[in-house]
C-alpha cells in the first residue's frame, strides 16, 4: 500500500541503488525485490513462577540448608566405629520416639471408639437413659449391685459357684468375655425391661448372638440364687408390732394379706 513505510535501517546497504555523483537528491532508492533482514529483537522476559511455586522452591532450599547443617560429623577424637555407633543410636532413638507417638495416637483412637460403644460406663452418668434401659435409678443400681456382689470370685474367671437346691451356677467360667460384669447385667436388664431380641442385643453390644444367650441365662440363674437368699417375710415380732389395732382385735394371727384378682379366660380343651 502506498501509506505503508519501513525504516531503511532494516535493509542492508546492497539493497539500495548506489548514489549518483551528479544527483543532489538525498533520498535513497530500494532495489526491486529488496527484503528487510536487519532486526534487533529484545530478549523475551521469562515467565515469573506462581506464588505457590516460589514458596515450594524456598521451602526446599531452606530444608536443604537445614539438612546440610544437620549432617552429623565425627566429634574430635572420635573413631569411625564410635561415630557409626553414635549415628545408629540416634537413629534408633528417633525411631523409638516415632513409635511412641504412634502408640499414643492409637490409644487415643481406641479410647474414642470405646466411648462410642453401647456400654454401662458410657451411660452410667445419664440417670434418665439408665432408668429407661434398665428400669433402675443409679441409686437402685448401686443397691442391686451390692446385693448381687458379682465381683465375689467372678473377676478371677475361675470359680464363682453357688449351690442352691442341688443346682450349680458358674459365673466367669470359660474364656474371658468382651463385656464387663456391669455390661452383662445391663444387657440382661435391657432384655427383661424392654424385651429386646437377642439378635438386637448382640448388635447393640457388639457381641455374638450366642454370647447374648449365654449371658442372659447365666445372669438370670445367678440373680435367682442371690435374690433367693434375701429374706422375703418379716419376723413375727415385727408384724405384730406394726399390725393395725382393728386387725389385732379381729385377726390376731394374721401374718400377711395377699391381694389377688380373678380374671376369667378361655382354657384350651387339651388342658
Amino acid at each position: 500500500a502506498s501509506n505503508v513505510v519501513i525504516c531503511s535501517s532494516h535493509f542492508k546497504p546492497e539493497c539500495f541503488y548506489a548514489k549518483s555523483a551528479t544527483s543532489n537528491k538525498q533520498r535513497r532508492r530500494l532495489r526491486p525485490h529488496a527484503v528487510p533482514t536487519v532486526f534487533t529483537f529484545r530478549p523475551q522476559p521469562k515467565e515469573r513462577p506462581s506464588a505457590d511455586a516460589r514458596r515450594d522452591v524456598a521451602a526446599v532450599r531452606v530444608l536443604d540448608a537445614a539438612q546440610r547443617k544437620r549432617v552429623p560429623k565425627p566429634k574430635p577424637g572420635e573413631s569411625e566405629a564410635e561415630f557409626a555407633l553414635r549415628i545408629q543410636l540416634e537413629s534408633e532413638r528417633k525411631r523409638n520416639r516415632e513409635l511412641e507417638m504412634e502408640v499414643e495416637r492409637q490409644k487415643n483412637e481406641i479410647t474414642l471408639l470405646k466411648s462410642q460403644l453401647f456400654r454401662y460406663a458410657n451411660i452410667k452418668d445419664d440417670a434418665t437413659q439408665l432408668e429407661f434401659l434398665t428400669g433402675l435409678t443409679p441409686e437402685i443400681w448401686t443397691s442391686v449391685w451390692t446385693i448381687l456382689k458379682p465381683d465375689d470370685g467372678i473377676q478371677s474367671r475361675k470359680t464363682a459357684i453357688r449351690e442352691r437346691e442341688g443346682r450349680k451356677v458358674a459365673l466367669g467360667a470359660g474364656r474371658k468375655s468382651e463385656l464387663s460384669l456391669e455390661d452383662e447385667l445391663m444387657l440382661t436388664l435391657v432384655r427383661l425391661r424392654l424385651g429386646r431380641l437377642e439378635g438386637e442385643l448382640g448388635y447393640m453390644f457388639r457381641v455374638d448372638i450366642g454370647t447374648v444367650s449365654r449371658i442372659i441365662h447365666k445372669w438370670l440363674s445367678f440373680m435367682y440364687l442371690r435374690f433367693g437368699m434375701i429374706p422375703m417375710w418379716p419376723k413375727w415380732e415385727e408384724v405384730e408390732r406394726s399390725m393395725p389395732e382393728v386387725f389385732r382385735r379381729k385377726y390376731p394371727n394374721t401374718f400377711i394379706i395377699i391381694d389377688a384378682t380373678e380374671l376369667r379366660v378361655e382354657k384350651p380343651s387339651s388342658l
